[in-house]
């Protein structure tokens, strides 16, 4: 008999999202706390996909939650997913709230618990998730879209989730007000679809956008020919 949600036992979900994502995309949370535990008549079933809608994403921290649209399928109602797990083309993997998506979910054990978390994440019908073209579409670039300045990346701190450039002398704008150093948040670090590491001192290429409050700011930053800008290492494993 395949498994029913029967309620939520006591005690269950309270802060389950709170910290869960820190070190996660852009570094700015504060570490995860202890998930979640499966109920222990839960079984996976990973060859399942599932639908349902983005409860909530918190970008800079690289997680969030999805809603299944079939109630009690999965504990809580709720997956956690981490952006590694969406498919996508974006340079900053991400969902947007009340977004429809498809996945699948996998049994992974954090810090000794046995939990949930959602993988293959991407549009319904399987497609990849492209939320970086929309969001690009309503920047005010200077020179445009297309134009790439180049510069150097005075440092970047990921747990921060930004840094600066200093731009190449002899540039001349079509926007007044371009300063010597601009500030490049971690969306813009194009890594590939990974998470940007610590840089200091390196060369960079990048365009330049501008804010509704006219403060300019790098954009698709990458390595000099476009290369992806260096990534951070992976997370030391958890002691036994």
């Amino acid at each position: 008999m395949p498994w029913v949600f029967k309620g939520t036992p006591k005690g269950y979900g309270k802060g389950y999202g709170k910290g869960w994502g820190g070190g996660g995309k852009g570094g700015g949370g504060k570490g995860y706390r202890t998930p979640q535990a499966l109920p222990d008549d839960y079984v996976a079933t990973p060859g399942v996909t599932y639908t349902g809608t983005v409860m909530a994403y918190y970008k800079f921290q690289g997680y969030g939650f999805i809603t299944p649209d079939q109630a009690g399928v999965i504990p809580n109602d709720k997956v956690f997913v981490f952006w590694k797990n969406i498919n996508s083309t974006d340079r900053y993997p991400a969902l947007l709230k009340d977004a429809k998506v498809q996945f699948t979910i996998a049994e992974v054990e954090k810090q000794g618990v046995k939990t949930l978390q959602a993988e293959n994440v991407c549009e319904v019908g399987g497609g990849a998730i492209t939320i970086q073209d929309e969001t690009d579409a309503k920047k005010v670039f200077v020179g445009g879209q297309n134009l790439r300045y180049t510069g150097t990346l005075k440092f970047f701190l990921p747990k921060q989730g930004y840094g600066y450039i200093k731009i190449d002398p002899g540039y001349q704008y079509d926007k007044e007000g371009v300063p010597e150093e601009i500030r490049a948040e971690a969306a813009e670090m194009n890594c590939g679809g990974q998470n940007p590491g610590y840089a200091e001192d390196l060369k960079v290429e990048f365009g330049i956008w501008v804010t509704t409050k006219g403060a300019f700011k790098g954009y698709n930053v990458t390595l000099p020919g476009g290369a992806p800008m260096p990534v951070a290492p992976p997370p030391a494993p958890a002691p036994a």
